[in-house]
This record gives C-alpha cells, sequence and structure tokens, in this order.
C-alpha cells in the first residue's frame, strides 16, 4: 500500500503543475470552457485520452492534457510509486462566473488510491 504520505505529495504536485503556466493548458481550457458555457471541467488523468467530454474539442487542449498525463506519471514515478498504487486521478479546473479571464480560479486534483481512499488537494 502506497503512503498516505506519497499520495498526498502527489496530489499537491498534480495540482499545482496543472495551474501553472508550465503545463500548457492556459488559456486552452479557459476558451474551451467559454466556448460550452461552463464554469468547471473535470478530466480524468487515468484515461487513455484525457478530455472533458463536455467541451468542445481543441487541439492544443489535447496536446496539453496528454502532457499533464505524461507530468501525472512522472511524478508518480519519481515517488517510486507503482502506476496501479492509483485507480483515479480527476483534475478539476473552476472559473469564476462571468469572468472574461480563460485562466481558472482554482484546480483541483482528486486522488484514488488502490485501496479507496481519496486525497485532495486545492490550488488557488
Amino acid at each position: 500500500m502506497p503512503s498516505l504520505k506519497l499520495l498526498n505529495g502527489v496530489a499537491h504536485d498534480i495540482a499545482h503543475h496543472a495551474q501553472s503556466g508550465l503545463s500548457w493548458l492556459h488559456p486552452h481550457i479557459g476558451q474551451a470552457c467559454r466556448i460550452a458555457g461552463a464554469t468547471a471541467a473535470e478530466v480524468e488523468l487515468l484515461d487513455e485520452a484525457p478530455y472533458p467530454t463536455d467541451l468542445p474539442r481543441l487541439e492544443p487542449l489535447v496536446l496539453a492534457l496528454q502532457g499533464l498525463q505524461g507530468k501525472l506519471f512522472a511524478i508518480l514515478d519519481s515517488h517510486r510509486l507503482d502506476h496501479a498504487a492509483v485507480q483515479s486521478v480527476r483534475i478539476q479546473f473552476v472559473f469564476k462566473p462571468n469572468c472574461l479571464d480563460d485562466y481558472p480560479w482554482a484546480v483541483v486534483s482528486r486522488i484514488t488510491s488502490s485501496t479507496g481512499r481519496v486525497f485532495e488537494k486545492r490550488v488557488l
């Protein structure tokens, strides 16, 4: 069973990366949400092709989410965690209503371990 401290660290690291400009998600995730009229989007990073089903498909966002998925696996590897130690990694992007900015107000990462424990981190 993976250490609670390690999975908390993974949840923290992936949320911070998703919020940063290094993830290349911004402004694409915001643009897709604005087009769809949504104030939030969620993606499951363990899906073969992670992409929010309720958002229009934007190629830069497809590539950025694939990169975020790769970053998740790199973070797991850096903590020496088997990828099978997690059954779900959901990232939620939350935008302020009526905001013209395409950058999220908050990013929430929610990791469910293979034992069912949930680890959640929010980055504002």
